[in-house]
Protein backbone atom coordinates (compact mmCIF):
# COMPACT_ATOMS: atom_id res chain seq x y z
CA UNK A 1 0.00 0.00 0.00
CA UNK A 2 2.69 2.44 -1.02
CA UNK A 3 0.40 5.34 -1.90
CA UNK A 4 -0.93 5.55 1.68
CA UNK A 5 0.78 7.37 4.52
CA UNK A 6 0.96 6.14 8.07
CA UNK A 7 -0.30 9.30 9.77
CA UNK A 8 -4.06 9.79 10.96
CA UNK A 9 -8.49 26.76 -32.22
CA UNK A 10 -6.31 27.39 -34.78
CA UNK A 11 -5.16 24.91 -32.46
CA UNK A 12 -1.44 24.74 -31.92
CA UNK A 13 -0.16 27.90 -30.30
CA UNK A 14 3.27 28.01 -28.70
CA UNK A 15 3.40 29.33 -25.16
CA UNK A 16 6.67 29.90 -23.39
CA UNK A 17 7.42 29.28 -19.72
CA UNK A 18 9.50 32.46 -19.75
CA UNK A 19 6.36 34.46 -20.45
CA UNK A 20 5.03 33.67 -16.98
CA UNK A 21 5.76 36.38 -14.46
CA UNK A 22 4.12 35.49 -11.16
CA UNK A 23 3.45 38.58 -8.99
CA UNK A 24 1.95 37.17 -5.80
CA UNK A 25 3.48 39.14 -2.91
CA UNK A 26 1.45 37.66 -0.07
CA UNK A 27 2.20 34.00 -0.61
CA UNK A 28 5.01 33.67 1.89
CA UNK A 29 4.95 29.96 2.70
CA UNK A 30 5.48 28.69 -0.86
CA UNK A 31 5.79 31.62 -3.29
CA UNK A 32 5.73 29.31 -6.30
CA UNK A 33 2.58 27.40 -5.37
CA UNK A 34 -0.71 27.74 -7.22
CA UNK A 35 -1.59 26.53 -10.69
CA UNK A 36 0.10 28.12 -13.69
CA UNK A 37 -3.11 28.14 -15.71
CA UNK A 38 -6.75 28.93 -15.14
CA UNK A 39 -8.85 26.06 -13.79
CA UNK A 40 -11.66 26.99 -16.16
CA UNK A 41 -9.84 27.36 -19.49
CA UNK A 42 -6.41 25.72 -18.93
CA UNK A 43 -4.76 28.92 -20.20
CA UNK A 44 -2.50 31.46 -18.54
CA UNK A 45 -2.54 35.24 -18.54
CA UNK A 46 -3.86 37.48 -15.77
CA UNK A 47 -4.84 34.84 -13.21
CA UNK A 48 -5.50 34.90 -9.48
CA UNK A 49 -4.45 32.04 -7.22
CA UNK A 50 -6.70 30.66 -4.50
CA UNK A 51 -5.13 30.69 -1.03
CA UNK A 52 -7.63 28.23 0.38
CA UNK A 53 -5.81 24.97 -0.29
CA UNK A 54 -7.12 23.85 -3.69
CA UNK A 55 -4.15 25.63 -5.35
CA UNK A 56 -6.25 26.53 -8.40
CA UNK A 57 -5.98 29.76 -10.35
CA UNK A 58 -8.74 31.66 -12.11
CA UNK A 59 -9.44 34.48 -14.51
CA UNK A 60 -11.69 36.68 -12.40
CA UNK A 61 -13.21 38.92 -15.05
CA UNK A 62 -14.04 38.90 -18.74
CA UNK A 63 -11.17 41.34 -19.27
CA UNK A 64 -8.71 39.01 -17.56
CA UNK A 65 -9.80 36.05 -19.67
CA UNK A 66 -10.46 37.65 -23.02
CA UNK A 67 -7.20 36.49 -24.63
CA UNK A 68 -8.11 32.91 -23.72
CA UNK A 69 -11.82 33.24 -24.56
CA UNK A 70 -12.35 32.06 -20.99
CA UNK A 71 -15.75 31.90 -19.30
CA UNK A 72 -14.01 33.27 -16.15
CA UNK A 73 -15.57 33.57 -12.69
CA UNK A 74 -17.86 36.21 -14.15
CA UNK A 75 -16.94 39.08 -11.86
CA UNK A 76 -17.11 42.74 -12.74
CA UNK A 77 -13.98 44.86 -12.56
CA UNK A 78 -15.23 46.46 -9.36
CA UNK A 79 -15.88 43.09 -7.75
CA UNK A 80 -12.42 41.91 -8.75
CA UNK A 81 -10.87 45.03 -7.23
CA UNK A 82 -12.71 44.36 -3.98
CA UNK A 83 -11.30 40.84 -3.88
CA UNK A 84 -7.77 42.00 -4.66
CA UNK A 85 -7.83 44.49 -1.79
CA UNK A 86 -7.95 41.54 0.57
CA UNK A 87 -4.78 39.77 1.63
CA UNK A 88 -6.12 36.43 0.44
CA UNK A 89 -8.39 35.18 -2.30
CA UNK A 90 -10.45 32.15 -1.27
CA UNK A 91 -12.56 30.43 -3.90
CA UNK A 92 -16.07 29.37 -2.95
CA UNK A 93 -15.15 25.69 -2.90
CA UNK A 94 -12.54 26.32 -0.24
CA UNK A 95 -14.65 28.87 1.63
CA UNK A 96 -17.56 26.46 2.05
CA UNK A 97 -15.39 23.31 2.13
CA UNK A 98 -17.12 21.70 -0.84
CA UNK A 99 -14.84 20.25 -3.52
CA UNK A 100 -15.19 18.13 -6.61
CA UNK A 101 -13.76 14.62 -6.72
CA UNK A 102 -11.05 14.61 -9.38
CA UNK A 103 -12.07 11.08 -10.38
CA UNK A 104 -15.87 11.29 -10.73
CA UNK A 105 -16.39 15.07 -10.78
CA UNK A 106 -19.13 15.10 -8.14
CA UNK A 107 -19.18 17.75 -5.43
CA UNK A 108 -18.84 16.69 -1.80
CA UNK A 109 -18.04 18.07 1.62
CA UNK A 110 -14.35 18.37 2.44
CA UNK A 111 -15.04 19.61 5.98
CA UNK A 112 -12.92 17.34 8.17
CA UNK A 113 -14.89 18.32 11.26
CA UNK A 114 -18.21 16.89 10.06
CA UNK A 115 -19.61 14.70 7.31
CA UNK A 116 -16.54 14.53 5.12
CA UNK A 117 -17.19 13.04 1.69
CA UNK A 118 -14.06 13.98 -0.27
CA UNK A 119 -10.48 13.99 1.02
CA UNK A 120 -7.43 15.85 -0.26
CA UNK A 121 -4.24 14.17 -1.43
CA UNK A 122 -1.50 14.44 1.19
CA UNK A 123 1.05 15.97 -1.19
CA UNK A 124 1.53 19.63 -0.25
CA UNK A 125 1.61 20.67 -3.90
CA UNK A 126 -1.54 18.75 -4.86
CA UNK A 127 -4.94 20.36 -4.64
CA UNK A 128 -6.98 17.34 -5.76
CA UNK A 129 -9.81 15.81 -3.71
CA UNK A 130 -11.35 12.34 -4.00
CA UNK A 131 -14.10 10.17 -2.63
CA UNK A 132 -12.47 7.32 -0.67
CA UNK A 133 -13.71 4.60 -3.02
CA UNK A 134 -12.87 6.64 -6.12
CA UNK A 135 -9.21 7.02 -5.19
CA UNK A 136 -9.02 3.47 -3.83
CA UNK A 137 -10.21 1.97 -7.11
CA UNK A 138 -7.69 4.09 -9.01
CA UNK A 139 -4.82 2.96 -6.79
CA UNK A 140 -5.84 -0.71 -6.70
CA UNK A 141 -7.83 -1.40 -9.89
CA UNK A 142 -7.05 -5.13 -9.80
CA UNK A 143 -7.97 -5.84 -6.20
CA UNK A 144 -11.46 -5.11 -4.91
CA UNK A 145 -10.43 -6.23 -1.43
CA UNK A 146 -7.46 -3.89 -1.18
CA UNK A 147 -9.47 -1.06 -2.69
CA UNK A 148 -12.26 -1.61 -0.18
CA UNK A 149 -9.82 -1.65 2.74
CA UNK A 150 -8.08 1.48 1.52
CA UNK A 151 -11.41 3.27 1.08
CA UNK A 152 -12.28 2.50 4.68
CA UNK A 153 -8.91 3.82 5.87
CA UNK A 154 -9.22 7.02 3.81
CA UNK A 155 -12.75 7.59 5.13
CA UNK A 156 -11.35 7.19 8.64
CA UNK A 157 -8.79 9.90 7.99
CA UNK A 158 -5.71 8.01 6.80
CA UNK A 159 -3.68 10.19 4.43
CA UNK A 160 -2.99 9.01 0.89
CA UNK A 161 -0.98 9.92 -2.18
CA UNK A 162 -3.20 10.16 -5.25
CA UNK A 163 -2.42 8.62 -8.68
CA UNK A 164 -1.25 11.97 -10.09
CA UNK A 165 2.08 11.41 -8.34
CA UNK A 166 3.19 8.26 -10.11
CA UNK A 167 3.70 7.44 -13.77
CA UNK A 168 0.82 5.45 -15.24
CA UNK A 169 3.30 3.50 -17.35
CA UNK A 170 6.19 2.63 -15.02
CA UNK A 171 4.79 3.64 -11.59
CA UNK A 172 7.91 5.73 -11.03
CA UNK A 173 8.09 9.04 -9.20
CA UNK A 174 8.74 12.50 -10.59
CA UNK A 175 12.24 13.95 -10.91
CA UNK A 176 12.06 17.56 -12.07
CA UNK A 177 15.85 17.72 -12.30
CA UNK A 178 15.85 15.09 -15.05
CA UNK A 179 13.93 16.26 -18.10
CA UNK A 180 13.12 12.71 -19.16
CA UNK A 181 11.59 12.07 -15.74
CA UNK A 182 9.42 15.20 -15.67
CA UNK A 183 5.72 14.53 -15.39
CA UNK A 184 3.15 14.99 -18.13
CA UNK A 185 -0.13 15.60 -16.30
CA UNK A 186 -3.61 15.30 -17.76
CA UNK A 187 -5.81 18.32 -17.03
CA UNK A 188 -9.03 16.30 -17.03
CA UNK A 189 -8.25 13.23 -14.95
CA UNK A 190 -5.62 11.71 -12.62
CA UNK A 191 -3.42 10.31 -15.40
CA UNK A 192 0.32 11.06 -15.42
CA UNK A 193 3.34 9.92 -17.42
CA UNK A 194 7.04 10.60 -17.37
CA UNK A 195 8.16 12.46 -20.46
CA UNK A 196 10.06 9.36 -21.54
CA UNK A 197 7.00 7.17 -20.93
CA UNK A 198 4.52 9.25 -22.94
CA UNK A 199 2.59 6.95 -25.30
CA UNK A 200 2.92 7.63 -29.00
CA UNK A 201 -0.78 8.49 -29.16
CA UNK A 202 -0.17 11.55 -26.95
CA UNK A 203 1.94 13.55 -29.45
CA UNK A 204 3.32 17.09 -29.18
CA UNK A 205 2.24 17.85 -32.75
CA UNK A 206 -0.73 16.99 -34.92
CA UNK A 207 0.20 14.29 -37.37
CA UNK A 208 0.46 14.97 -41.09
CA UNK A 209 -0.03 12.75 -44.09
CA UNK A 210 -0.90 9.18 -43.10
CA UNK A 211 -0.53 10.04 -39.43
CA UNK A 212 -3.69 11.77 -38.24
CA UNK A 213 -3.05 11.83 -34.49
CA UNK A 214 -4.19 15.07 -32.90
CA UNK A 215 -1.86 17.02 -30.62
CA UNK A 216 -2.40 16.08 -26.97
CA UNK A 217 0.77 17.40 -25.26
CA UNK A 218 2.13 20.93 -24.79
CA UNK A 219 5.52 21.99 -23.48
CA UNK A 220 6.35 25.33 -21.85
CA UNK A 221 2.96 25.95 -20.25
CA UNK A 222 3.39 24.42 -16.79
CA UNK A 223 6.53 24.89 -14.71
CA UNK A 224 8.74 21.80 -15.06
CA UNK A 225 5.82 19.75 -16.35
CA UNK A 226 4.01 18.92 -19.58
CA UNK A 227 0.33 19.69 -20.03
CA UNK A 228 -1.55 16.82 -21.67
CA UNK A 229 -5.03 15.54 -22.39
CA UNK A 230 -4.82 11.77 -22.20
CA UNK A 231 -6.59 9.42 -24.61
CA UNK A 232 -9.57 9.00 -22.27
CA UNK A 233 -10.78 12.39 -23.49
CA UNK A 234 -11.97 12.80 -27.04
CA UNK A 235 -10.25 15.48 -29.05
CA UNK A 236 -12.77 17.56 -30.99
CA UNK A 237 -11.22 17.70 -34.44
CA UNK A 238 -12.46 21.20 -35.22
CA UNK A 239 -11.09 22.48 -31.92
CA UNK A 240 -7.93 20.44 -31.42
CA UNK A 241 -8.56 19.82 -27.69
CA UNK A 242 -11.34 18.25 -25.60
CA UNK A 243 -14.34 20.23 -24.53
CA UNK A 244 -13.82 21.80 -21.16
CA UNK A 245 -14.83 20.12 -17.96
CA UNK A 246 -17.47 21.71 -15.79
CA UNK A 247 -16.50 23.32 -12.52
CA UNK A 248 -19.08 23.18 -9.74
CA UNK A 249 -19.27 25.79 -7.01
CA UNK A 250 -21.48 25.57 -3.92
CA UNK A 251 -24.51 27.83 -3.89
CA UNK A 252 -24.08 29.77 -0.65
CA UNK A 253 -27.71 30.85 -0.37
CA UNK A 254 -29.05 27.33 -0.74
CA UNK A 255 -26.44 25.97 1.65
CA UNK A 256 -27.74 28.34 4.32
CA UNK A 257 -31.33 27.26 3.74
CA UNK A 258 -30.47 23.59 4.10
CA UNK A 259 -30.70 22.75 7.79
CA UNK A 260 -30.56 19.00 7.32
CA UNK A 261 -26.94 17.80 6.89
CA UNK A 262 -28.23 14.89 4.83
CA UNK A 263 -29.87 17.17 2.28
CA UNK A 264 -28.24 16.94 -1.16
CA UNK A 265 -25.92 19.85 -1.79
CA UNK A 266 -27.39 22.53 -4.00
CA UNK A 267 -24.87 23.10 -6.73
CA UNK A 268 -24.16 25.75 -9.30
CA UNK A 269 -22.39 24.79 -12.50
CA UNK A 270 -20.50 27.09 -14.83
CA UNK A 271 -22.71 27.03 -17.95
CA UNK A 272 -21.56 25.24 -21.06
CA UNK A 273 -22.44 27.64 -23.84
CA UNK A 274 -20.85 27.51 -27.23
CA UNK A 275 -20.92 29.58 -30.34
CA UNK A 276 -20.14 28.76 -33.99
CA UNK A 277 -16.52 28.41 -34.93
CA UNK A 278 -14.90 31.77 -35.58
CA UNK A 279 -12.37 31.44 -38.38
CA UNK A 280 -12.17 35.16 -39.04
CA UNK A 281 -8.70 35.39 -37.56
CA UNK A 282 -6.02 32.81 -36.88
CA UNK A 283 -4.01 35.21 -34.75
CA UNK A 284 -4.69 35.26 -31.01
CA UNK A 285 -5.25 38.59 -29.32
CA UNK A 286 -2.11 40.11 -27.87
CA UNK A 287 -3.50 43.08 -25.93
CA UNK A 288 -1.70 43.61 -22.61
CA UNK A 289 -3.38 42.71 -19.31
CA UNK A 290 -4.45 45.44 -16.87
CA UNK A 291 -1.56 46.89 -14.94
CA UNK A 292 -1.15 45.49 -11.43
CA UNK A 293 -1.55 47.92 -8.58
CA UNK A 294 -0.12 47.98 -5.10
CA UNK A 295 -3.24 46.24 -3.83
CA UNK A 296 -2.99 43.33 -6.25
CA UNK A 297 -1.72 40.93 -3.60
CA UNK A 298 -2.72 37.69 -5.28
CA UNK A 299 -2.40 38.41 -8.98
CA UNK A 300 -0.34 36.12 -11.17
CA UNK A 301 -0.05 37.36 -14.73
CA UNK A 302 2.01 37.23 -17.88
CA UNK A 303 4.31 40.10 -18.71
CA UNK A 304 3.39 39.26 -22.29
CA UNK A 305 -0.06 37.64 -22.61
CA UNK A 306 0.05 34.02 -23.66
CA UNK A 307 -1.46 33.00 -26.93
CA UNK A 308 -4.95 31.60 -26.72
CA UNK A 309 -4.92 27.85 -26.12
CA UNK A 310 -8.07 27.19 -28.13
CA UNK A 311 -10.56 28.99 -30.38
CA UNK A 312 -13.51 30.92 -29.00
CA UNK A 313 -15.97 28.18 -29.93
CA UNK A 314 -14.70 25.91 -27.15
CA UNK A 315 -15.20 28.36 -24.32
CA UNK A 316 -18.19 29.21 -22.22
CA UNK A 317 -19.52 32.75 -22.59
CA UNK A 318 -18.62 35.06 -19.74
CA UNK A 319 -21.51 35.01 -17.31
CA UNK A 320 -21.23 38.02 -14.97
CA UNK A 321 -22.21 37.22 -11.40
CA UNK A 322 -22.95 33.58 -12.21
CA UNK A 323 -21.00 32.29 -9.23
CA UNK A 324 -22.33 34.75 -6.67
CA UNK A 325 -18.88 35.45 -5.29
CA UNK A 326 -19.79 38.63 -3.46
CA UNK A 327 -23.43 37.97 -2.64
CA UNK A 328 -22.77 35.80 0.40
Amino acid sequence: MDPVGSSGDVLQTARRAGDINRKSKKRKARPDDGDDVCAICDDGGYITCCDGGCLRSFHLTEEHGKDSYCGTLGLTSEQAKMIMKKEKFICKNCKYKQHQCFACGLLGSSDLSSGTKVFQCKDDDCGQFYHPMCVAELLYPDSKLRASLLAQHVAAGLKFLCPVHKCSECNGKENKGDKTMQFAVCRHCPTTYHRKCLPSDIPFETGQGLSCSMQRAWDGILRDRILIYCTKHEIIEELGIPRRKSLIFPDAKKLRKSKNPEDPLMEQVIPKKEEPLDHSSSEPSQSPPPAATATDHNQCFCSNPMDSFAPKSLHMHPYPGSCGWLSD
